[in-house]
């Protein structure tokens, strides 16, 4: 039985004795392991970091690692056996050892244990003020338990004039300038997309170095994400044309959950090309491609840009909204819209949980939640009077931290949010005294100061026990209020937009 670990998938290897090269003493264990080569890093000074270690291993049940991997790092390509130039040049630094240690008295050397599935090794980041070009040449030889450690420094010292094997291999760490890597540019076409027929989209790379460009899909501002086989959109074809130095795939299924991927092996001029391919019944989505050009291994320097198109159907994108509640005991809780009538809410997920909500004697959505926590926000008012204001996320966590709005709101028994009722486009509170005035606090779009100065309008609200507002109940285009009286009769006031 082969096993392997690690991000990348091993090509399946076979070796019968333990490391290759002269003089090196080879130990009768683990006749079957290896580990899948190294990548090259790249890093952008002050950011970023790469892992040494190999991304796979592999090996039978019976030939699991148990022995030494040896890490060497020097200023200069692995072929000098004086080792002259050991240990990392200037503007790199190890930043973790991760169950290694430095071997005393040589510069650049690691000695990881390995018993067991793992990958022991440093890791590497760049200082801020590395210089363009600075280049770390590493390598890495597995030692079997018992076998020579000092052969198996001198094997890695040289690696780079051997041939990669299945236990020894080498790579490079280089820094490259944020100003140099934005040097590879691209440019994108994503036309729309017809529901029940495809599309070319496009990307014209001008790469300087090589790299992998990455692209994938997400809903656009203002659409929610779909369910798992909503979206009906495939990559049916990818390829390059240009340079000569790109290789191309692209995932299978629904391309919501995956993407398409370029390795581009050398500089230069390349179109990248992929179709998509929609059912009939594709809904109206709006998306956005994301491209980023990955020449950094780590970090947020890489070229990145997005593009949206349209799929042009005729089933709409109907939009989900949250149900959230305050339990007894003072926890929020948070109940997400399906879209299904037999089963409306997802299960029930707590909202700040290290919070008492109690400590509020009155809490109100300003508008609806989204699934995708957008919306206008909510206030909470405490026991001492003080309203405080909870913006949307828009990340999945719904509230952000709340924002002091002011005192003195003791003075209203009811506070409703009704979104938008004079017609601004932002989402308003109504306010209700004891002697059932009714108050209008008109937003103002910001969260320091969400509302304008009060306005009454009306007088005798004291006669209904509850409120509730924030939808157009009337299809006008316009918020209207309900009302339920202390009979239980239920009222609906249309808006009329006007403040």
């Amino acid at each position: 039985m082969r096993r392997l670990l690690g991000a990348g998938v091993a090509v399946a290897l076979l070796v019968t004795g333990g490391i290759a090269g002269a003089g090196t003493a080879v130990a009768a264990g683990d006749p079957t392991f290896y580990f899948d080569g190294l990548k090259d890093g790249v890093l952008m000074p002050g950011e970023g970091f790469t892992e040494l270690a190999p991304g796979s291993t592999g090996g039978s049940n019976d030939g699991q690692p148990d022995g030494t991997y040896v890490y060497v790092v020097s200023k200069k390509p692995l072929t000098d056996a004086g080792w002259s130039g050991g240990g990392l040049p200037a503007g790199l630094k190890v930043d973790s050892l991760e169950g290694c240690a430095a071997k005393s008295g040589v510069a650049g050397v690691y000695l990881c244990d390995v018993k067991g599935w793992g990958n022991p090794g440093p890791w590497v980041s760049a200082t801020s003020t590395a210089a363009h070009g600075v280049t770390a040449y590493y390598g890495l030889v597995y030692v079997p338990r018992g076998a020579s450690i000092s052969a198996g420094i001198k094997e890695a010292q040289t690696a780079g004039s051997k041939a990669i094997a299945p236990r020894r291999a080498h790579a490079t760490v280089t820094v490259k300038s944020k100003a140099h890597v934005a040097q590879n540019t691209f440019t994108m076409s994503t036309p729309t997309l017809p529901a029940g027929g495809t599309v070319k989209h496009t990307v014209k790379l001008h790469a300087v170095d090589k790299g992998k460009l990455q692209m994938g899909l997400s809903a656009a501002a203002g659409y929610r994400w779909w369910d798992e086989g909503e979206l009906k959109i495939s990559v049916v074809d990818s390829g390059a044309g240009g340079a000569g130095g790109a290789e191309c795939s692209h995932s299978t299924g629904e391309v919501g959950y995956g993407g398409v991927w370029c390795d581009i092996t050398k500089p230069g001029d390349y179109t990248l090309t992929y179709t998509l391919k929609a059912d009939a019944k594709a809904p109206a989505w709006k998306l956005t491609t994301t491209a980023v050009y990955e020449v950094y291994t780590y970090g947020t320097g890489n070229p990145e840009k997005t593009s949206d198109f349209a799929v042009a159907g005729s089933i709409p994108v109907t939009e989900r909204y949250r149900l959230v509640g305050r339990s007894a005991d003072g926890g929020l809780w948070d109940y997400k819209g399906t879209g299904k009538v037999a089963e409306p809410f997802k299960p029930v997920d707590p909202v700040g949980e290290t919070l008492d909500w109690n400590q509020y004697t009155a809490l109100t959505r300003l508008g609806p939640v989204t699934i995708q926590s957008t919306g206008p926000g909510a206030v909470a008012r405490d026991k001492a009077g003080v309203l405080w204001f909870y913006p949307m996320a828009g990340d999945g966590a719904i509230y952000e931290g709340r924002i002091r709005v002011g005192s003195g709101w003791n003075t209203y028994n009811t506070l409703v949010g009704v979104s938008d009722l004079t017609g601004d486009k932002k989402a308003d509170l109504l306010a209700r005294d004891a002697a059932g005035g009714l108050w209008l606090y008109a937003g103002t779009g910001v969260a320091t100061k969400p509302f304008a100065a009060k306005v009454q309008v009306g007088r005798g609200w004291g006669g209904y026990d509850q409120l509730a507002g924030g939808v157009d109940l009337t299809a006008d285009g316009k918020a209207d209020l309900v009302a339920r009286d202390k009979t239980g009769r239920l009222f609906l006031y249309e808006g009329t937009g006007v403040a």
